[in-house]
């Protein structure tokens, strides 16, 4: 059996130990730090030599000089442009003054000049147009039986080419226009003009249009439709018989030009 006395002396025994571990392991530290130092030594010479290599291989060599004929072309273009004449720009032509342009410029027509000008396409028309001077203008009378069948608005193709003569000389005025539309005191009973008031615009509105269709600005135009409101003639005899003869007459659309 072991005695107490034997174990307290192989504790103490081990207990002396540590020191010589301690020493080994700060003997292998400074070992490794020796072998450190050692190996991070650098050769400076062996340094040099690899960094000129490496830079023979990274950066390209300088472009070589462009031949000599490229300056004496370029100089060559250069005097023969600096010998070229360059054309002198021309003085800017002087504006005309307001008054200058308006001498210069299309005239406006005068009512005087417009009933001239239609007086001179009416002449072969009397049976179709009568011109009607006024004070404050001038009227063209449409006589309906030349332009308006019957309980109509449709334009009859004769009476186009006259319209569209007219409406070229009104396309060139300032003026103000305005299409009356007039019928006799017949009833008129359709599904399309229930009266004389429709179809009295109806025909006004066929005649205004087709002035815009020619150029008269439409915003000088105005359209009326009086029925028969406005007779030019008696449409019935004293006692109360239709006068045929009156009536048509009446059966017309006006074109009243006004300043």
């Amino acid at each position: 059996m072991l005695k107490l006395a034997d174990l307290r002396k192989r504790r103490h025994e081990e207990e002396d130990l540590w020191p010589i571990s301690l020493a080994d392991m700060m003997t292998l530290l400074l070992c490794f730090f020796l072998l450190v130092v050692a190996v991070s030594h650098i050769d400076i010479g062996r340094y040099e030599r690899v960094a000129d290599s490496m830079q023979k291989a990274m950066i390209p060599p300088p472009p070589k000089p462009k031949p000599q004929t490229d300056a004496v072309r370029s100089k060559v273009s250069h005097t023969v442009l600096a010998r070229e004449r360059v054309p002198e720009p021309e003085p800017p032509k002087p504006q005309p003054k307001p008054e200058e342009s308006d001498r210069t410029g299309p005239r406006r027509k005068t009512l005087d000049d417009l009933r001239k000008e239609l007086a001179a396409k009416l002449a072969l028309h009397d049976n179709e147009v009568e011109l009607i001077p006024r004070d404050n203008g001038v009227a063209l009378n449409l006589r309906g039986a030349a332009f308006f069948d019957l309980a109509s608005a449709d334009i009859k193709p004769a009476g186009l080419p006259l319209l569209r003569e007219i409406a070229t000389t009104l396309a060139g005025t300032p003026y103000k226009v305005i299409v009356e539309g007039h019928t006799d005191n017949l009833p008129i009973e359709s599904w399309l003009y229930p009266s004389n008031w429709e179809l009295s615009s109806a025909r006004a509105s066929r005649v205004a249009r087709l002035l815009i269709d020619q150029g008269v600005p439409k915003d000088h135009l105005r359209v009326e439709g009086l029925a028969d409101t406005q007779p030019i003639a008696p449409n019935d005899d004293p006692s109360g018989r239709p006068v045929p003869e009156n009536q048509a007459k009446n059966r017309r659309v006006v074109i009243l030009v006004t300043p």
